[in-house]
């Protein structure tokens, strides 16, 4: 003889399958979540982004960093510690991009004659950034203008105009200012710089009329032009900063996608080198 279930028997274990099966479907779905998390790639402050109208110097390097597989965060200007500390929260990994001169101040020099244009709002707020993502160990790639706030930050200074301070015949930047030159560097072995792009000469574009003078405090040159001007430096005590004087994300808009690598490489620093 069979014995009876109850309606309450059947509603209790209806319960607990349900029950089961949501557990089970959260779980798939946090683990899908986890497999397509991305990492997040702050961009330096470079220019007011509310319209959502860029320019091409700041598309480049939020198309380098997606074509990378990773998530472009645009970073606001940073007035203070406690602002630097908040916008790194969000992020994995930190690029300092190019643009305007450093206010020589930072280096306690007199602004020279030829000195360009300098944005004091945007010297604080690098500075205050890569202050924030050193003593974090973020991983860092400082571009052109970022790897000489990288070497003024350690201590070092910079070539206010290599044209009139720097005795060489190799062009930096253009003469009209329209187009990248390019020329020649070399990479020292065993270099992070190395491990990117490998070592020995690489033909890179240029686009700079300032440059490192004297070496910052715990950075080591990993990369010198022909006419032996620094173009590209690291952080020895740090996991991975580097800084390079020329653009690898304009490389990637021109086709060279051997220089994707760069950003590949910073984003897998971001999933895995840190927590």
């Amino acid at each position: 003889m069979k014995k009876a279930v109850s309606k309450s028997s059947i509603l209790l274990f209806s319960i607990m399958l349900v029950t089961v099966l949501c557990f089970g479907c959260g779980d798939n779905e946090e683990a899908d979540v986890q497999e397509t998390e991305k990492a997040e790639i702050g961009i330096s402050f470079m220019e007011d982004t509310e319209s959502g109208e860029y320019s091409e110097d700041l598309q480049v390097y939020i198309d380098a960093i997606e074509k990378a597989d990773a998530e472009p965060v645009l970073l606001p200007l940073i007035e203070n510690e406690e602002d630097a500390e908040e916008a790194l929260d969000d992020v994995d990994a930190l690029v300092l991009t190019g643009g305007e001169d450093i206010d020589p101040s930072y280096y306690d020099e007199e602004p020279d004659e030829n000195l360009e244009d300098v944005n004091e709002e945007r010297d604080t707020s690098d500075f205050l950034l890569l202050d924030e993502a050193l003593d974090e160990d973020l991983p860092v790639l400082a571009t052109c203008r970022g790897m000489q706030v990288l070497n003024v930050a350690c201590g070092g200074s910079l070539y206010q105009d290599i044209p009139t301070q720097y005795d060489t015949d190799m062009l930096h930047r253009s003469v009209d200012q329209v187009e990248f030159v390019w020329h020649n560097i070399n990479i020292d072995r065993g270099s992070l710089l190395a491990g990117i792009m490998s070592d020995g000469d690489l033909k890179v574009n240029s686009w700079h009329h300032q440059g490192v003078k004297d070496l910052g405090q715990g950075l080591k040159v990993v990369a010198v032009a022909d006419d032996g001007m620094i173009e590209a430096i690291e952080k020895e005590d740090e996991t991975f900063v580097l800084g390079v004087q020329f653009h690898p994300e304009w490389h990637i808009d021109y086709g060279d996608k051997e220089f994707l690598a760069f950003f590949e490489i910073l984003a897998d620093q971001a999933e895995n080198g840190n927590d």
